[in-house]
């Protein structure tokens, strides 16, 4: 079963990055959250419009305009206290996944929508540490709030659809592990590459 593998796959990298981000972290200031704010819409923003220019959403059958991440960061970061001109000044990563077939393109989203369920978790946390809602800070992490789990369903039910046989399922494990690696070299440079999993 894909979905088994991809998890089995990414452990490794998956926990090494969790265990880094201190957003959970009852002492995690605004300063520091609105600095990974920062850095999450630089990785996003890149990665986002790498993946509009891709070919492959109709055959796949899957709408990621209605799910994109950088719409909820830029209203985190306005509501933070960002201007339009400074959001537009913050560097962005240049070392994203590779993205040249349907199967990284899975693998990549798989990580991506993955993480608004934990999002759901972190909401909560920034919540009751900052004073944080949706609305004022934490719509990103929030995902798409009550339709989440919902979302990651139709979301699995269509990555098994179109997981293919080996080829394009070992490049889906690859394209996730390397989803991990990037946004991690991103966030915490440098960022050593966990033992195990596919490279």
């Amino acid at each position: 079963m894909i979905l088994k593998r991809l998890k089995e796959a990414t452990g490794s990298r998956h926990a090494a990055l969790e265990s880094r981000l201190p957003l959970l972290n009852p002492d995690m200031s605004r300063a520091r959250y609105l600095g990974f704010l920062r850095l999450f819409w630089g990785y996003y923003e890149p990665l986002e419009a790498q993946l509009r220019a891709l070919p492959y959403w109709n055959c796949m059958g899957f709408d990621y305009a209605e799910r994109r991440k950088t719409p909820r960061l830029l209203q985190d970061l306005r509501a933070l206290g960002e201007t339009p001109e400074a959001i537009q000044g913050f560097a962005r990563c240049q070392h994203l996944p590779t993205l040249a077939s349907p199967g990284q393109l899975l693998g990549c989203l798989y990580v991506i929508e993955g993480a608004t369920l934990g999002g759901q978790i972190i909401t909560r946390r920034l919540e009751v540490n900052l004073g944080l809602t949706p609305l004022t800070g934490a719509a990103f992490f929030d995902g798409y709030g009550a339709q989440t789990g919902d979302r990651w369903k139709a979301f699995c039910a269509m990555l098994r659809a179109n997981a293919g046989e080996s080829g394009p399922q070992d490049d889906m494990l690859a394209s996730a592990n390397q989803t991990f690696e990037t946004l991690g070299q991103w966030l915490f440079p440098p960022y050593p590459t966990p033992k195990g999993g596919t490279p």
